[in-house]
């Protein structure tokens, strides 16, 4: 082989390795838990779990949002709510916030007071930020309520490199709680 056929190779190599890594390149797509998987963390005792399909009224809707102070992008969402014999365990939503460029996708569990009591990362597609994955991290969601701020350096302290991640997730966190209160707590 030539040395110059040998050095293309190379660059070409080089290349193209640069070019994977970049955010118009191939996802990196890592999927931690599946739908069922999620289901099983958040509701770990339940005989039953079903989904429930809310659409909120456009006065419900504009609750939300003015709580929020945003508009929302979904026009339904698709909550989860689980049994064990007589006792309601609580509420789970899929849902998904973009990231830096990609969405990530994880599970808000809310119990039978409205406060958070879970937070799972189900698929990241980011190349970096993937520690808010870590339960360390989720943590710091537990208890919260569609009232508290849920902002970084406030009451989430962030993750070096994962800033954009940890925006997101505290958005639709914030958005889920809102959401499931207007949707189940407030007519109580």
């Amino acid at each position: 082989m030539s040395i110059q056929l040998f050095l293309f190779l190379i660059c070409f190599i080089s290349s193209q390795a640069t070019w994977a890594q970049s955010p118009d390149g191939p996802e990196a797509i890592t999927v931690y838990l599946t739908q069922e998987q999620a289901l099983q963390k958040a509701f770990p005792k339940a005989d039953t779990i079903w989904a429930q399909v809310w659409t909120p009224t456009p006065a419900q809707r504009k609750k939300v949002e003015r709580r929020l102070g945003w508009r929302l992008s979904e026009s339904s969402f698709e909550i989860f709510q689980a049994r064990k014999k007589e006792q309601h365990l609580g509420y789970a939503v899929v849902t998904e916030q973009i990231g830096l460029y990609k969405p990530i996708t994880f599970m808000v569990k809310v119990d039978t007071e409205g406060k958070n009591d879970g937070v799972w990362i189900m698929v990241y597609r980011e190349s970096r930020g993937a520690e808010v994955k870590r339960q360390r991290f989720l943590t710091q969601y537990k208890g919260k309520m569609p009232t508290s701020p849920i902002r970084l350096n406030r009451d989430i302290i962030g993750v070096t490199g994962a800033t954009l991640s940890v925006r997101a997730l505290n958005g639709g966190v914030k958005r889920i709680l809102t959401a499931i209160d207007v949707a189940y707590f407030q007519n109580q």
